[in-house]
């Protein structure tokens, strides 16, 4: 048995990374064979499978069509590189490549597990190939998978991404094991489509199938409230908040769509009551930021308060809140609804 050298230090793989990455930018080929071969005679190439997959991107940034070659190289009974490389490809944007991977896996045997499915199905959902999706829908149907509660969900995704909600609602059904994650794939579509009555049904099954609600649960189901005007179920809600998010009061996201929904349903004083209160009570980074000022703006705007516009963006200047596009457009309007023109120009120059 042979003793580690104690002054032997491993080899510095952010340097790795980061020359990989130059080269990637640059698309200096001869740089990346050149190191390719240093990688491969010191055994650093397969001492981890990131440092193999950030070889294969550098190639393929000067050539898609030589993927196929770099994948014969990887071994062939371990799919964890092969994981690798369709992760980094999707999570980067490069679905082409990723389900080609995916292909190659397939056809050339290697183990295809959950991590493998989920990374194609997200690169089936943002390349919009439903077909290819469909097909890894019969493969999980064939090698059992569908048990597995984040396969499903990624299939729910890609079913409500394609628009194709009776697939994505029949799945959901199917899941034998489901949780709020495959729930709340299903409501993210819903809320896309702005289908608020079936998402608000969705919501009301979970307590049923034993589902719990996590934040963006109650987010969907508030922007469900607030489409179709249901005061009280939104209270409700409102409530289930109250009583599972401790610190809602920095949660200034879901605030601000309470603050949406009661404006929507004309409780302009409940919706001003929760702005005053949102994020004071927490450190500055989590005070209210221009998005929640701006949901106030749009309250007010929509029940025809634009003197009040006028006096909240006063506030808001005074607090140091910098106003972004959505809130001049507010601002503007009713500045032409009170006739103070001059007052929204002047406020234009100052801010600009």
């Amino acid at each position: 048995m042979t003793t580690q050298n104690p002054l032997y230090r491993a080899p510095k793989f952010d340097f790795i990374d980061r020359f990989l990455l130059r080269c990637s930018e640059t698309r200096n080929l001869k740089v990346i064979k050149k190191f390719h071969a240093h990688l491969l005679r010191t055994g650093l190439l397969f001492v981890t499978p990131s440092i193999q997959t950030k070889v294969i991107f550098s190639y393929i940034k000067n050539n898609w069509g030589v993927l196929s070659n770099l994948l014969k190289f990887l071994n062939l009974n371990n799919p964890l590189p092969f994981n690798s490389v369709i992760s980094h490809f999707s999570q980067n944007g490069y679905h082409f490549l990723a389900l080609r991977t995916f292909s190659f896996m397939h056809f050339n045997g290697v183990e295809i597990d959950s991590y493998a499915l989920c990374s194609a199905l997200t690169s089936s959902s943002g390349d919009k190939n439903l077909i290819f999706g469909k097909k890894i829908h019969g493969l999980v149907k064939k090698s059992g998978w569908l048990r597995s509660v984040f396969v499903g969900s990624a299939l729910i995704d890609l079913y409500a991404k394609s628009l194709c909600f009776r697939d994505a609602s029949e799945l959901f059904d199917e899941i034998p094991l489901k949780n709020t994650v495959c729930a709340n794939a299903l409501l993210s579509g819903y809320a896309e489509a702005r289908m608020w009555t079936e998402g608000l049904e969705l919501v009301r099954q979970m307590p049923v199938l034993n589902l719990d609600s996590d934040n963006f649960t109650l987010s969907a189901a508030l922007r469900s409230c607030t489409g179709l005007s249901v005061i009280e179920f939104g209270r409700q809600i409102h409530a289930n908040i109250l009583r599972r998010v401790w610190n809602v009061g920095a949660d200034l996201f879901l605030q601000s769509l309470l603050i949406e929904m009661y404006g929507k349903c004309g409780r302009v004083e409940k919706a001003r009551q929760i702005f005053s209160m949102a994020g004071l009570e927490y450190e500055a980074e989590n005070r209210r930021d221009v998005v929640l000022w701006t949901s106030m703006f749009g309250v007010y705007g929509k029940n025809g308060n634009y003197r009040e516009v006028i006096k909240l963006f006063r506030d808001m200047l005074i607090e140091g809140i910098r106003p972004d596009g959505v809130a001049f457009l507010a601002v503007i309007s009713a500045c032409g609804h009170t006739g103070q023109k001059d007052i929204g120009c002047s406020w234009v120059d100052i801010t600009s």
